[in-house]
C-alpha cells in the first residue's frame, strides 16, 4: 500500500471514529436558552448553537417529558413575510428560534429544545434529561383599560431598530432583534429584515404582557426598553433605551435614548470584544464626560475623564455585571457589542456598585435570593424622579419601594461579608 492510499484509508477509519464511536464531539453546544413572545395560546424559544443547525422543540404537559402536548403546530425559525432567505441565514449563524401554537391560555408546558448540526445531522436536546423548561401562557388578550367609570382602547408603538454587525455597517440578517420592558413578562424577537427591508427590525410593542397580571400592558413613556441583537454565532449587541412618548396611536417609532444628560448609573450585560474603556463608549464617545466605578475590594473610587491628562484616567477597562456613575453631555443610548457570561460577581464586605446578570426586568428577591443571608440591603436612583429607592431587610414594607432590578442600572448592594453572586 503508498503512502496516499494507507493516507486515504486513515481518513475513512477517522471519519467512523468521529460518527460511530465519539458522536459526542460533533454535537452543537448550545447556548442562551430564552423564552419568548409568549401569547395566550402560543411561545416562542430562541437559543444559540455553536454550528450551522436546524432546530425544534419537544413539548410536554409534565416537566419529566411523559406526556407529550398534541394538537400543537411547531414552526422552526417562523418569519411573518415568508422569506426563505432570512431563515436560511439565521440556520447558517447558529440563530435558532422555534413558535409553537396551539395551546391554552394560563397552562405551564414544558419543553426541550432539538439541534440538529447540518454537517453532521448529530442531534443536541437541550436539556438532555429532565426536569425540562417551564413556560406559562398568558392569561388574557386585553386592548382596553378602565379610566374612572369608563373603558377605553390603549396601543403601544411599533419600535423600529437598525442592526449591524460588530463593525457597524454590515447589515445583521440572520439575526434576531430581543425586546425586553420594564413591567414586561417575556421578551419579544423579530428577525432583521422580516417585513422591512435589512438592516432594520421591527418589535410591535402591542404583543407585550404584564408579569403582574399576565394581560397585555399599556406601556408609559420612559420606561426602559432593552433591545438584544443576538447573532448566535456573530457574537451579539445589547443597548438600552426608553420607551417613546406615546400618542394613543400605533406608530412606528425609533426608541428614546436610555441614558440622560447629567449623572446615570448604569450597568451593561455583555462581556465586550475589547474591554477597554475608550473601546466600550466609542459609539457614544461625544456623549460622555466621565466614568467612574466603586472598587469595592479598596474602598475607592477611579474614573476616566475626557479632559483629564492619561495618568489620572485609573479606569483603564469597563466590565459586565459592574456598575459605573457615567456623566453625559447629552442624551444617548450605550450599544455594546460582545458575549454573554456566566462569570460570578464578587462581592465585598461593605458596599458594592454593580449591575445584574439578567438581560430582563426581574423581581428584586428573584435577583437577590442567592445572597440573601448576607445581603444588608440594594439601594439605586429611580431617574424618573431623581429620588432614591431602596429595598432594606430590615424595613418595613411600605418604605420597600425598590421592586424590581432592571437591565442596563445599576445598583449599591450593601453585604455583610464577602460572597459572589
Amino acid at each position: 500500500m503508498n503512502i496516499l492510499n494507507w493516507l486515504k484509508t486513515m481518513h475513512v477509519y477517522y471519519a467512523l471514529y468521529l460518527v460511530l464511536i465519539s458522536p459526542a464531539l460533533l454535537l452543537a453546544n448550545v447556548e442562551n436558552v430564552m423564552v419568548t413572545d409568549v401569547t395566550t395560546v402560543s411561545f416562542s424559544v430562541i437559543w444559540a448553537s455553536s454550528e450551522a443547525s436546524t432546530a425544534n422543540l419537544e413539548v410536554y404537559h409534565d416537566e419529566a417529558g411523559t406526556s407529550p402536548v398534541a394538537g400543537t403546530v411547531i414552526t422552526a425559525h417562523p418569519v411573518d413575510s415568508g422569506d426563505a432567505a432570512i431563515r436560511t441565514a439565521a440556520e447558517d449563524n447558529g440563530v435558532m428560534k422555534v413558535r409553537v401554537t396551539g395551546l391554552e391560555p394560563n397552562t405551564t408546558y414544558y419543553f426541550r429544545t432539538v439541534t440538529t448540526s447540518k454537517s453532521a445531522s448529530v442531534i443536541t436536546y437541550f436539556p438532555d434529561v429532565s426536569p425540562f423548561i417551564s413556560v406559562t401562557t398568558e392569561s388574557q388578550t386585553v386592548r382596553s383599560m378602565v379610566s374612572g367609570s369608563d373603558e377605553i382602547p390603549f396601543s403601544n408603538d411599533v419600535i423600529i431598530k437598525d442592526c449591524f454587525l460588530e463593525d457597524g455597517s454590515t447589515p445583521a440578517e440572520g439575526t434576531l432583534l430581543v425586546a425586553t420592558v420594564d413591567g414586561g413578562d417575556y421578551p419579544m424577537t423579530t428577525f432583521v429584515g422580516d417585513g422591512i427591508d435589512p438592516p432594520s427590525a421591527l418589535i410591535d410593542l402591542n404583543n407585550m404582557f404584564s408579569r403582574t397580571d399576565n394581560i397585555n400592558i399599556d406601556l408609559t413613556q420612559g420606561k426602559n426598553l432593552t433591545l438584544v441583537n443576538f447573532r448566535g454565532m456573530l457574537g451579539n449587541s445589547i443597548v438600552y433605551h426608553d420607551i417613546p412618548q406615546d400618542n394613543s396611536l400605533t406608530e412606528v417609532k425609533t426608541p428614546s435614548s436610555g441614558l440622560n444628560v447629567g449623572s446615570n448609573f448604569v450597568s451593561f450585560q455583555l462581556y465586550p470584544t475589547d474591554t477597554q474603556t475608550e473601546e466600550v463608549i466609542s459609539l457614544v464617545y461625544d456623549e460622555f464626560d466621565s466614568v467612574w466605578a466603586y472598587q469595592a475590594a479598596e474602598a475607592r473610587w477611579i474614573f476616566w475623564d475626557k479632559t483629564s491628562p492619561p495618568f489620572l484616567k485609573k479606569l483603564k477597562e469597563l466590565h459586565p455585571f459592574t456598575g459605573y456613575w457615567g456623566m453625559m453631555n447629552a442624551d444617548a443610548s450605550w450599544l455594546v457589542n460582545g458575549d454573554f457570561s456566566q462569570a460570578p460577581i464578587p462581592l465585598f464586605t461593605g458596599p458594592n456598585l454593580i449591575g445584574f446578570r439578567s438581560i430582563e426586568t426581574i423581581d428584586v428577591l428573584k435577583a437577590i435570593d442567592p445572597i440573601y443571608d448576607q445581603l444588608i440591603s440594594i439601594w439605586t436612583i429611580d431617574h424618573s424622579t431623581g429620588n432614591w429607592i431602596f429595598w432594606d431587610k430590615t424595613s418595613p414594607s411600605f418604605l420597600k419601594k425598590l421592586k424590581v432590578v432592571i437591565p442596563g442600572k445599576a445598583y449599591w448592594v450593601l453585604v455583610s461579608e464577602n460572597c459572589q453572586l
